[in-house]
């Protein structure tokens, strides 16, 4: 549309000028000019007069508008109810509006559904899109099902899209990043990026405990939130109260590699990195990855993690911190809405930091939006420009504060969204894995025999090296 539009302010002054040269020749006075050159003051007036009524008649050209023809366009996903549910707040009515008056306005509809359920979600887009028929026109797929969609050539390059710019603010860039390939680009987001990995705790226990409710946040604020203060408290928090030999509280229990990860990220490592050049390496070779896990697994060894319950599902540790079970959980932010009712009160801060890392750190793991292949450039570029409306900031709600609302809503305290997401978001150093982008690995590789502890860090890494390089080295082809 920019070019589009372009093209025509070019065309029109062309015209203009070509006008303008064409009445300005004179061969004859005109009537309103006398022999001398000279133009009577009536002739000036009578000649303003007209060209006024003129202009006044003349209609107002309208910026040509883009038609999609009437196009239905589905966004897919896993998660979005099959009707939207009613704003609940003025920025959602606001959006809304926005979103209605695109369609309107481009005739085109538009809306986000789930195509299909969580574990269905990655072969459906492989499967539909083989069969030129794709389920979705925008496929919403998480990062660690993008790898082998790419290798195999079923992802639209979407830099040769005219309607998308991604050098606009609105793109998050961490996804941007790791979908670029030299100069294509493969899968998007917008929007502002989802915070992720921290360390919920439970209030209560904390002061049952005899420590502050809000000491994670005052140690978080001062700098001094790190692993060895997170081992001091979490002795503290592991207790037999009644001395029957059973223990009452434990400091803690997550998902390993939930567990694993906030280690990883905290120490400046991680299990594949990417260099400068764009290739992937195994970062699980590095002795920040070692020194990181080897204090997980110590963690674990001194009794602080709680056992997992004989027969229990393998989501344990949900119900485990929302029954006070434990007083902390690592855990992904998205979590919140599974506290919504728990009884305790309780808090978010981010993984303490380990003796490698210059600050508190961070990792941005957002769904990857991205056009099947199987589409001709004509429907692609129809869809990437309505896709590119629909990602924009809601007119009138472009305060850099405004991303906080919607959080304070879901969290217990204004310290976890001023404090510790807006950390995450301004100060904390973005530290991404690359692990979903090399098909065949997983952290599950590295985390299963390690939090059982039936290998140690370092026999589990080498276990895991042959068989990660050789994915790895097909991944840099």
């Amino acid at each position: 549309m920019k070019k589009l539009l372009a093209m025509i302010l070019v065309l029109t002054l062309s015209l203009t000028a070509l006008t303008a040269c064409g009445t300005g020749k004179k061969d004859e006075p005109s009537n309103g000019e006398n022999v001398t050159g000279e133009t009577s003051n009536e002739s000036n007036t009578e000649e303003s007069n007209t060209k006024e009524e003129d202009e006044a008649e003349k209609p107002v050209e309208e910026e040509p508008v883009a038609d999609l023809g009437g196009m239905e366009i589905i966004i897919g996903d896993w998660w979005s109810p099959q009707e939207p549910a009613e704003p609940t707040n003025a920025m959602e009515e606001a959006t809304l509006e926005y979103r209605q008056m695109i369609q309107e306005k481009y005739n085109f509809t538009i809306k986000q559904v789930a195509v299909s359920d969580f574990d269905g979600m990655q072969e459906l887009f492989t499967t539909s899109t083989m069969a030129e028929d794709p389920a979705a026109h925008v496929f919403l797929l998480a990062p660690d099902w993008v790898s082998q969609p790419l290798a195999n050539g079923l992802l639209y390059d979407l830099s040769t899209l005219e309607s998308l710019d991604f050098t606009e603010d609105k793109w998050i860039s961490n996804v941007t990043e790791k979908m670029t390939f030299g100069d294509s680009v493969y899968g998007m987001n917008a929007g502002k990026a989802e915070p992720k990995l921290g360390v919920f705790w439970n209030k209560r226990l904390f002061q049952e405990a005899g420590l502050n409710p809000e000491l994670p946040y005052d140690l978080q604020a001062s700098g001094e939130w790190t692993w060895g203060k997170f081992e001091e408290i979490a002795a503290k928090l592991t207790q037999d109260y009644n001395n029957d030999g059973i223990m009452d509280t434990y400091a803690m229990a997550s998902f390993s590699i939930d567990f694993f990860r906030g280690a990883v990220t905290s120490n400046d490592a991680r299990f594949i990195g990417k260099d400068d050049s764009g290739k992937y390496y195994n970062g699980t070779l590095e002795p920040n990855f070692l020194e990181a896990m080897q204090w997980a697994v110590g963690m674990i060894e001194k009794g602080y993690e709680m056992p997992t319950p004989e027969d229990a599902n393998w989501d344990w540790f949900i119900s485990a911190f929302h029954d006070a079970k434990v007083a902390m959980r690592f855990a992904e932010e998205y979590n919140v809405g599974g506290l919504q009712d728990m009884e305790d009160d309780w808090g978010f801060v981010l993984p303490p930091k380990g003796p490698k890392a210059a600050n508190y750190s961070v990792y941005f793991s957002d769904n990857v939006a991205v056009i099947p292949s199987s589409y001709d450039k004509e429907t692609a570029n129809k869809i990437a420009f309505a896709y590119n409306l629909w990602t924009e900031p809601t007119p009138g709600y472009d305060d850099p504060e405004a991303w906080k609302d919607n959080y304070y809503t879901k969290f217990r305290d204004e310290r976890a969204v001023d404090e510790t997401l807006t950390l995450m978001y301004d100060t904390a150093i973005e530290n991404n894995d690359s692990v979903g982008m090399v098909y065949g690995t997983s952290y599950g590789d590295f985390a299963w025999d390690t939090y059982a502890l039936v290998a140690t860090p370092a026999e589990k890494i080498e276990q895991m090296q042959s068989v990660w390089q050789a994915l790895i080295d097909d991944a840099n082809k």
